[in-house]
């Protein structure tokens, strides 16, 4: 193995990844590695070209990519890293060619989504004319040549919340807990820390560049405080190795590196979808983002700022926002003024789909699609009934009789609901007196569920009314 620096902490999990990604380099002669940043492509692509080196009789090297400034030095830094000496009228790229042509060899190519163009014609030059060259790629977005295959790298996976005794075997605890001990060596996994630590990753989404951050600060806040701090977490996560990249130095910048490779529309999408609290479908993000914003959605999962869509409740396909990429891009929002277009945005989508969904709850044949479309946008539906509650009193109004065929339904009692007063029928009346979520001080009847639920619902008619000394109500 040439070119990689010696490895100085322990490799934590990622068996499965390493054993695919080395599997897909015996059948196929380019790999390219993508995820968000900080997901660990680097030390991935380290472990598994060391898996596979025997495989190679002229090694396995490394080419670090990330300072590369211009496309036109791609082909001059492989060389350089390779030991391949230019020859007088022969580019880079040719002497490069000429040499690995009669080698066996694998080419560990990091860090290529600023430079992606470059790379993606020097693989393929390297392909058709290098029988016995292999590429294995690192990038937040695939190359997009013949003969590539890809391999999306999923963050660490998070404890089990229903299973705390197995939590110190999930990968993301064992990582935290693996670095904490680098910081504090009083560091232990105990039944209240153990708690506080799954909380902690599942929260910083299982990236393991966001949990070395934060365990880096285990000893000079804990566990617990760091828990109570991650809504500020790009100022907290920055303490990162000094030798290290800039990118990798804080959450911060691993994600503005990424942010910063998109284009203006791109970047205006991003920031949008960022208001969405839970997955979303295209076509949600095209009324938030606007009618142009497909493409960008598509761009968005390349450059692995998004999730691939996965199907939802009610079976549509819905992306998904890591909560770190969204916490930056809610903050994008705010700093460009972009943030009360894009929650009246969303306000407007939430009550169509509010308002679709209970005409669906009053025929036979769409019930069950109704309210699992409804279950989708639970957590889009509680965000914008809070947010209308406090901006737009006729909007909170409307939004919430139509989702009351739908609580009523689900025999729901959740905060959201607590803050519908009206509910129709002869025998149930005000369920809650105006009492804000959470609050605990509303009066709540028992609302058992009705079967089968037929509705008779006209949010236009309904207006707030004050009933003897209580508050408005519904």
């Amino acid at each position: 193995m040439h070119g990689f620096p010696a490895a100085l902490t322990s490799f934590i999990g990622r068996a499965g990844p390493v054993r695919e990604v080395a599997g897909l380099l015996a059948g196929r002669r380019l790999v390219t590695v993508t995820g968000a940043g900080g997901s660990g492509k680097t030390r991935l692509a380290s472990e598994v070209a060391n898996r596979v080196a025997d495989r190679f009789a002229d090694g396995v090297w490394l080419v670090e990519l990330a300072p590369v400034a211009d496309q036109a030095l791609v082909a001059s830094v492989v060389a350089v890293a390779l030991g391949v000496r230019e020859q007088a009228g022969m580019s880079s790229a040719d002497a490069v060619t000429r040499v690995l042509a009669r080698q066996q060899v694998l080419l560990v190519l990091d860090n290529c989504e600023h430079v992606i163009g470059a790379v993606a014609e020097l693989c393929t030059g390297l392909l058709l004319a290098c029988d016995d060259v292999r590429v294995l790629a690192t990038s937040r977005e695939p190359l997009r040549v013949a003969g590539e295959a890809r391999y999306r790298l999923a963050p660490l996976a998070l404890p089990d919340p229903g299973d705390l005794a197995g939590a110190p075997g999930a990968e993301a605890v064992a990582l935290f807990a693996d670095r904490a001990r680098n910081a504090d060596a009083q560091f232990a996994l105990t039944d209240d820390t153990t708690a506080a630590v799954a909380r902690l990753v599942v929260r910083l989404d299982g990236m393991p560049l966001a949990i070395e951050l934060a365990a880096a600060r285990v000893e000079a806040l804990g566990v617990t405080q760091l828990l109570d701090r991650l809504d500020d977490r790009f100022a907290l996560l920055t303490a990162g190795d000094r030798l290290a990249a800039g990118r990798q130095r804080s959450l911060a910048a691993t994600v503005e590196w990424s942010y910063q490779l998109l284009d203006d529309q791109e970047r205006r999408v991003f920031r949008a979808v960022s208001v969405f609290p839970a997955g979303f479908t295209l076509q949600a993000a095209e009324v938030v983002a606007g009618a142009g914003a497909g493409p960008a959605v598509l761009r968005l999962v390349d450059c692995s700022l998004l999730s691939p869509p996965r199907a939802g409740p009610d079976g549509r396909s819905r992306y998904v926002l890591l909560e770190t990429l969204r916490a930056y891009g809610v903050g994008l929002l705010a700093g460009t003024g972009e943030q009360d277009g894009a929650e009246t945005a969303l306000a407007g989508y939430a009550l169509q789909v509010a308002e679709q969904a209970a005409a669906g709850l009053q025929t036979g044949t769409g019930e069950l699609a109704a309210a699992c479309w409804l279950d989708a946008e639970d957590a889009t539906m509680r965000q914008v009934l809070v947010w209308a509650t406090e901006r737009d009193a006729a909007m909170a109004g409307r939004l919430a009789v139509a989702l009351a065929p739908w609580w009523l339904l689900r025999a729901d009692r959740s905060p959201g609901a607590r803050c519908c007063v009206w509910l129709p029928g002869p025998r149930r009346r005000a369920v809650t007196c105006g009492a804000p979520p959470g609050t605990g001080s509303a009066r709540q009847a028992s609302i058992p569920a009705i079967s089968p639920p037929r509705w008779s619902l006209s949010p236009l008619s309904v207006t707030p009314r004050r009933i003897g000394r209580r508050r408005p109500c519904w």
